[in-house]
């Protein structure tokens, strides 16, 4: 194995892992609306509803900018995969090529909406506002397309992650809630 094919493999496995970790965050975030949606003591306009917005808002826009960046110092999935792309004749699996390719522009296209936004209010305290303010969609996109990019990315490395970067979590997070009667 070549030193580069290393480096793709290792920077694909923390890409995935990260992924994993924000769809798991994805998932917390929507079960935690549902289960607000389903307890009307619940539905209250106060500040711990804003923080949990505001919370995986950040979090998510932070890690799609994260892995959208390809400056020289930047360890990231489109760093990665662009190298990728320019040494396709190292690849052990050539044969994703295509795909690989599709999935980066899909993705590449959908961070690019949301990384203004994660740069100029969440990163830094820009004094020009955003261009652009995403939606719940677009991010959920985002993320999406981030999967995407990583599997055929772990594909072409011949690395294990060969469906979705979702982790498979064992037991729910809810059922503190549910101990306490709550309905989730």
């Amino acid at each position: 194995m070549t030193s580069k094919i290393a480096k793709w493999e290792k920077w694909v496995e923390l890409a995935c892992s990260d992924c994993g970790n924000l769809m798991l965050c994805r998932d917390m975030f929507l079960d935690l609306h549902n289960m607000i949606a389903k307890n009307e003591q619940m539905q209250q306009n106060d500040y711990f509803h804003v923080y949990m917005r505001d919370t995986y808002v950040a979090h998510a826009l932070m890690m799609l900018r994260k892995h959208k960046k390809t400056s020289p110092d930047s360890i990231s999935l489109t760093s990665a995969v662009s190298d990728m792309l320019k040494n396709i004749d190292q690849l052990p699996e050539k044969s994703v090529a295509g795909g690989l390719q599709q999935a980066f522009t899909l993705f590449t296209d959908k961070a690019e909406k949301i990384e203004g936004f994660a740069d100029r209010v969440i990163a830094h305290g820009d004094r020009r506002a955003p261009k652009y303010i995403p939606t719940y969609s677009e991010i959920d996109e985002a993320i999406d397309s981030m999967d995407q990019l990583a599997i055929q990315a772990s594909l072409a490395v011949g690395a294990r992650y060969s469906d979705t970067c979702r982790p498979t979590v064992q037991g729910g997070w809810l059922n503190v809630f549910r101990d306490m009667g709550i309905e989730a």
